[in-house]
């Protein structure tokens, strides 16, 4: 099978990330970097996308304690 450029915008859906996750992703090295096509265009290869699918798909769940807020702060008393 022939290898596929895709779009910023293609590789966001198959991921269902937002543009700012891909590239905050991508900061962190769990995206794979864009090869520059054009002067102002760049794509990702399917074959690297997949890769982070099939990678996404392997991971384990994070356990949380039933009934905990994930990534919230516990709750303060003001006054008394």
């Amino acid at each position: 099978m022939a290898e596929r450029l895709m779009q910023r915008k293609e590789v966001c859906t198959v991921l269902s990330i937002s543009s700012a996750g891909l590239h905050r992703g991508m900061e962190k090295g769990f995206y794979p970097k864009p090869y520059r096509v054009g002067q102002n265009s760049v794509r990702w290869k399917s074959s690297e996308i997949e890769e982070v699918i099939n990678r996404l798909l392997i991971a384990e769940p994070i356990q949380v304690a039933p009934g905990s807020k994930r990534g919230r702060k516990p709750a303060t008393r003001i006054g008394g």
